[in-house]
């Protein structure tokens, strides 16, 4: 029997399977409405005053590049306008979820959480470089992009470290080990997680076409969140299972973003690696406090 198949066919029957909390809901329905005003938004956020203090601390930081010393929720809401704002709330609540979640021994909820920021930056990087507007979309896509793990983790253990053990025995990806070994990958995993909880339809093509992103709507941005992947990786920073090897220049999803970014050929991929780490340092001062 299948038992990654057997999970993920029945991931909407789970009792237990983490929420999504109803006010998180409210904003993304608000954001998306174009009826919708910043009064209306700044209403339901005041319900939670950790998700206050996560907008005003985005808003006064130098990670989205907003100007600083907004002391108002409104005025925050106004600056960095309400895509911006739904992303926000969406990593918020989903690293707090994370957090929360009793994760087992062999899974480092740390290194974990660094490789998903590391991405999360690296993609935000990569599109501000090649003055690409996802509306921070490739920052939230990039945190969220290896939620099947978590999944995996919580509901699957003894498979989880059957595809980490085999994945290093053999020297490929956790992605490859996993599709070898089950034919069900911690992508659908996490992209049907983020269906059953109602989630825009952009941010769940992207989290399952992250390993294909020639396969994905917006192929751009998932070959962003995959090159962003990859060059986390490279860089040593957090820790998902990949033991592969690749050349960048050959890589499917370098190829969509050189193609469809018009990107240079001279293009410097240091100054890439030269702002991570102090970025994902900004990033987890703004997220990873207060919960």
């Amino acid at each position: 029997m299948n038992k990654l198949k057997e999970l993920y066919d029945n991931l909407d029957k789970i009792d237990s399977l983490p929420a999504f909390p109803s006010i998180a809901f409210e904003v993304i329905n608000l954001t998306r409405s174009p009826s919708a005003t910043s009064k209306d938004i700044e209403g339901v956020i005041k319900k939670d005053p950790n998700l206050v203090s996560q907008i005003l601390k985005v808003a006064n930081s130098s990670f989205y590049g907003l100007s600083k010393d907004v002391s108002s929720l409104n005025h925050a809401i106004n600056l960095m306008g309400f895509l911006q704002i739904e992303n926000v709330v969406m990593i918020s609540v989903v690293l707090s979820s994370v957090k929360k979640m009793p994760l087992h021994k062999n899974f480092n909820r740390d290194k974990f959480l660094e490789h998903s920021f590391g991405c999360g930056v690296t993609a935000k990087i990569i599109s501000n470089i090649l003055n690409l507007n996802f509306n921070s979309a490739e920052f939230s896509c990039g945190v969220m992009h290896d939620m099947g793990k978590v999944l995996l983790d919580i509901y699957a253990p003894e498979i989880l470290d059957e595809i980490l053990d085999n994945a290093y025995k053999e020297g490929i990806s956790f992605y490859d080990s996993e599709m070898k070994l089950y034919g069900i990958n911690h992508s659908m995993m996490g992209a049907k997680l983020l269906s059953i909880w109602g989630l825009p339809e952009m941010l769940i093509d992207i989290i399952k076409n992250h390993h294909s992103p020639s396969s994905a709507d917006n192929r751009l941005l998932a070959a962003i969140i995959h090159v962003s992947d990859l060059l986390t990786y490279s860089e040593g920073i957090g820790f998902g299972g990949n033991y592969s090897k690749f050349t960048l220049e050959e890589d499917e999803g370098w190829k969509i973003v050189v193609e469809e970014a018009n990107m240079s050929k001279d293009f410097d991929l240091a100054f890439f690696t030269f702002k991570l780490y102090e970025e994902i340092e900004n990033a987890k001062k703004i997220y990873f406090e207060g919960f």
